[in-house]
C-alpha cells in the first residue's frame, strides 16, 4: 500500500479509524514503544540488565590489571614470579640443578664375613668331632660312652634261654607290661641297653613267671648311686638284695602298673647293670623269689670279657 499515510497504519494496529480496538487493545506492545522505556531497556544503560559499555557492573571487565586476581605483569600478586631464585624452592641461577650426593661407600665387609664364616665352620667341625669321640667306644666294647675310657670288662648278651626260662618269641620287650617303666629307669640311669640286652623270659605253663630283662655295659660308676637313679618310674618301695657270685650291688622293690603292683630286682657293677621286672602283678610281693630269678638270669646273660 504505497502512498498510504503511516498514521493510518498505526491506527490500523491500535484500532480502526472508526475507533475499533486492534488485537492488543488500546495499548501498544512494548516493542513498539519509543526507545528507552519498558521493562526490557534498549541500550541506553538503564533497566535491570544493563548493557555494559564501559566495564561497570557486578562483573567487571578487566582492562587495567585490577580485581581479585590481577594480571601478573611485574611479579606482583599472591603468587609472584620467582625471578631471582628466592623462596622455598629457588630456581637454579643458570638452569643447572645442584649436584646430587651419590651413595656413600660402605666399608668393605667381604674379607671379614669370610673370616667369620670360616671360624664358624671350624667350630662346627670341632664340635662334631667331639660328639663322635664321646659316642665312640674308645677302641673297646660297643657300650663304652666316653672316648679314652677302657671298654667294659663285661658283656651283656640275652640269649634264647636264661635262668631256666625261655625267651618269648611272641611278645617282644616293648610290648610287655613292665617295659615303659623299666625303660624310664634305664634313661634315668644314663647307660643305654646293650645291642642284645633286652628280652622277655617265661617258664609257663610250669609256673606263671614272665619277666622283662634289660641290661647293658658302660660307665655305670658307683653301683649304689646308679641303682638309686635307675628305678622304675612308678617306684613304690625297695630294699637291698644279694647280687650273687658276680659281685656288685643289688636291690629289689615294687612299682605300679596302673592299679596293680609288680616286683623287680636289679644289679649293678662299675661297668654293667641288669634289671629283671615281672610282667605279672603280685598280690603279695616276694622279693626272695624275684632275687633268685635275677641271679639265675644274670648268670646266663652276663659274662666277663
Amino acid at each position: 500500500m504505497s502512498g498510504d499515510d503511516p498514521r493510518r497504519a498505526e491506527d490500523g494496529e491500535a484500532g480502526g479509524p472508526d475507533g475499533e480496538q486492534g488485537p492488543w487493545g488500546g495499548s501498544r506492545p512494548w516493542w513498539t514503544v519509543e526507545p528507552g522505556t519498558g521493562p526490557q531497556v534498549l541500550p541506553d544503560g538503564s533497566g535491570p540488565f544493563q548493557v555494559v559499555p564501559d566495564g561497570t557492573g557486578p562483573q567487571i571487565v578487566i582492562t587495567g590489571g585490577t580485581g581479585g586476581h590481577p594480571i601478573v605483569s611485574d611479579a606482583t600478586g599472591g603468587h609472584p614470579i620467582v625471578a631471582d631464585g628466592s623462596g622455598a624452592y629457588p630456581a637454579p641461577p643458570n638452569g643447572t640443578a645442584p649436584p646430587t650426593p651419590g651413595p656413600v661407600a660402605g666399608p668393605r665387609r667381604g674379607p671379614r664375613l669370610l673370616l667369620a664364616l670360616g671360624g664358624l665352620l671350624v667350630a662346627g667341625v670341632v664340635v662334631a668331632a667331639g660328639v663322635l669321640a664321646v659316642r665312640s667306644d674308645g677302641g673297646g666294647g660297643p657300650n663304652a660312652r666316653i672316648a679314652g675310657l677302657p671298654a667294659s670288662k663285661r658283656v651283656i648278651d640275652a640269649g634264647g634261654t636264661a635262668g631256666g626260662l625261655h625267651r618269648d618269641g611272641l611278645v617282644g620287650p616293648p610290648a610287655s607290661a613292665a617295659y615303659p617303666f623299666v625303660a624310664g629307669a634305664v634313661e634315668e640311669g644314663g647307660v643305654p641297653a646293650a645291642k642284645r640286652g633286652q628280652a622277655v623270659y617265661s617258664e609257663e605253663p610250669v609256673r606263671p613267671v614272665n619277666v622283662l630283662f634289660v641290661g647293658g655295659t658302660g660307665r655305670v660308676g658307683n653301683p649304689a648311686d646308679f641303682l638309686q637313679k635307675a628305678q622304675p618310674t612308678t617306684f613304690i618301695a625297695g630294699q637291698d638284695a644279694d647280687p650273687g657270685p658276680m659281685g656288685g650291688r643289688a636291690v629289689c622293690g615294687t612299682f605300679a602298673v596302673l592299679a596293680q603292683t609288680h616286683t623287680y630286682c636289679a644289679w649293678a657293677t662299675v661297668d654293667s647293670y641288669g634289671i629283671v621286672a615281672s610282667n605279672v602283678p603280685s598280690a603279695n610281693p616276694e622279693f626272695t623269689l624275684m632275687a633268685d630269678v635275677m641271679r639265675r638270669i644274670r648268670t646266663d646273660v652276663e659274662r666277663r670279657r
